[in-house]
Formats: C-alpha cells, structure tokens, sequence
C-alpha cells in the first residue's frame, strides 16, 4: 500500500521549489554542474544524471525539504521535475491539475543536454577524431594473428568455465585463461597493489570501463573470488549468459529504474554474505578518452554492507579496443589496485564521499581526464 501525505493546496510547492531541490542533489551527484539551470521538462536521469539511487536521494529531499511524501514508485517512474510536480499535486488534492511551463526554454548553448551531456555527447569534433584511420601491414598481421588467439583460447576458457562443478574451480580457470590471452598476444600486463586486497574480507571493487576488455583485464589481474556487476542486456545471448551465470555475475537492468532499488538491495545482501562485488560505475564505455560521471550503486552498496571500496585503475585498454572498433592494436596494460576506503557510517552523504575518494585515485592511475571533474 503506498503511502502519501496529503496537503492543501495553500501548502503545495510551487516548481521553482522543486527544482531548486533538485539543483543542490545535482550539485552534490555533479560537482561541476552545480550551477546548472534546467527547466521542468529537463530528463532527470538523461540529462541531468540523476541514476535511480540518486532518484531515491531526491524522493527523501522532497519529504524532508518541501513536506510532501512520494511513495516509491512514483518517484522513480518520474523522468522529469514536472513528472515529479504533477505527482505532487495530485497528491495534494485528488486532481490531475496540467503543470503550466512559466520558464522560457533556455538558449541552445545552455541547455542541460549541452552542459551536462556534451562532453560525452556524439559532436562533430568527437566523430572527427576518431575517423578510422588506414592500418599499416603490420598493425593488420597483428589482428590476424590476435583474433584467431582469442578465439581459441576463449573457446578452451568458457568450455572449462561452463563444465567445472565448483565456483572455485571456475574462477581459478578464467584467471589461467585470461592471463594465458594477455600473454599470447605479447600484452605486457602489470599489476600493482596486489597487498591492498584481502581474500578474507568481501569488499565491493571500482573500476574504471574503457573497453569490451575490461571483464578480461580484471580476471586475469585478480586472483581471488570475485562476482560481476554486469548490464542486463549480455543475459539476452545465450553464450555469454551460460559463462557469466557460471562465473557467478550478477545482472542489472540498466533502463528499468524500477528495479534499480531491489537490484542494489540484493547484491548488498551478497556483500554482506562475504563476496567481493566488482563494479564498472561508468556504466558503458565510449570510443573516445575520458572517465565518465560514476553511477552511485556501487557506493550505496557499500554503505549498506558496510564493506570497503577498493578503487581499481585500468590504464591502456582504450589504446588495445576502442570503443565499438573490433580492430585490435597492440599495447600495454597496468592495473593499479589503490588502497580500501572504509565507509564512515551510512546515507547519502557517506556514499557521496565513498565516490569522490575512489574517482580521485582511478584518476590518478587510469592516464585519461576526468571529464565529470569530480
């Protein structure tokens, strides 16, 4: 049964309340949008990058700051600020009242999308930049022979995957075959920081996603147990649904919000059971350079099993397998695995803080700008 806190409507905020609630979260989830001017039809999560778990953030805002209390669902199916005021006052008084838009749209070089989106976004200067380029015959008899390599050896790893009886047994044979890869393909592929982890101690492990290698690269750096945060559309094929489920990965719905609470609360559970959970809080990876504004499942997370975060730096995938492009190049891979930050206590706040310390030592690490700049 939902509840609901009915108000007159003498006592019904108006949306310049409202958005000035949703401009401090903004601040606190985008430092460097702190500033940012919207208008009542601005997406909240598209544009203004506010993922589920700061979407329940601002459910608790409005009840604590404006007086009005949204029950769950509403909140989350809500897309804009003028979703979440036409709830309001229909809460208020039993009406389906029309939201009247008094704000004049913003210049087009001040729109939301623009400042939050743009850095990210599919600009002109960005396709230029990364137009193929003609491949030189030596970086073509290198592709050549790496993909044959990764075909067998990751044929041989996920028939060993998907056979072996015991979850130990699998991790142990994904760490050998992605190690094995790495090394046939004469990747030099370094690790630091291997004494910050503590196979005794489940933690929840961040690391920054700049490539389809990233899974590969954490396998083979990690030799202890670990499980997967994976995006739900990989259970779609059924390949890799049968090795991710064996690996023990856990899927999310990326694109339904309404399971974003219940995915967190579960895999909390698990962190809580003593498994050590690894996060990609960017959530996708783009073609072009950059470390992308992190989503706060992974920190909430850890808030609410009082695990560790582990912060972990992938520096060089990008260069190896850009973005979309399956042409692969010879590189070099470091992982760098940074010291735990415990989490002081539990909310909001302490999860804010539990980001802010990771992105700054992935950033440190991962050779590429902070585009969030947080």
């Amino acid at each position: 049964m939902n509840e609901h806190t009915h108000t007159s409507n003498s006592h019904i905020p108006d949306i310049n309340s409202l958005l000035a609630v949703i401009q401090v979260l903004v601040g606190e989830v985008h430092p460097k949008w702190k500033n940012l001017h919207f208008i009542p039809d601005t997406h909240l999560e598209r544009e203004l990058g506010l993922d589920s778990m700061a979407r329940m953030e601002l459910r608790a805002r409005i009840e604590t700051t404006l007086g009005i209390r949204l029950d769950e669902t509403t909140a989350i199916n809500a897309t804009t600020p003028s979703d979440l005021m036409q709830a309001i006052i229909t809460l208020a008084n039993g009406s389906q009242a029309e939201i009247c838009n008094t704000q004049s749209p913003l210049p087009e070089k001040h729109q939301a999308s623009d400042l939050l989106m743009g850095s990210f976004g599919d600009s002109e200067k960005s396709h230029a930049a990364l137009e193929p380029s003609r491949h030189t015959p030596g970086e073509w008899l290198y592709a050549l022979y790496v993909w044959p390599v990764f075909l067998f050896i990751g044929l041989l790893t996920w028939l060993a995957v998907v056979l072996a009886p015991f979850e130990s047994w699998r991790q142990k044979l994904a760490h050998i075959g992605a190690r094995l890869f790495f090394r046939c393909a004469f990747i030099p592929f370094r690790v630091a920081g291997l004494e910050h982890l503590d196979p005794t101690t489940s933690c929840i492990l961040v690391a920054n996603h700049a490539s389809y290698l990233d899974g590969f690269i954490i396998t083979a750096a990690l030799n202890t147990p670990v499980h997967f945060i994976a995006k739900g559309e990989l259970s779609r094929v059924w390949p890799a649904r049968l090795l991710l489920q064996r690996f023990g990965v856990e899927f999310v719905d990326r694109f339904n919000t309404n399971r974003g609470t219940s995915d967190i609360r579960r895999i909390a559970e698990k962190s809580r059971t003593g498994q050590s959970i690894v996060f990609f809080p960017e959530g996708t990876f783009t073609a072009f350079a950059g470390l992308q504004p992190f989503r706060m499942g992974a920190f909430v997370t850890a808030t609410r099993s009082n695990s560790p975060i582990i912060p972990i730096a992938i520096k060089g995938a990008r260069k190896i397998q850009r973005g979309n492009n399956w042409f692969p190049h010879h590189g070099q891979i470091r992982v760098t695995i940074c010291q735990p930050v415990l989490p002081e206590g539990e909310g909001w706040q302490v999860a804010l803080k539990l980001r802010d310390a990771a992105r700054r030592e992935i950033s440190q690490f991962c050779g590429e700008t902070d585009l969030a700049g947080c």
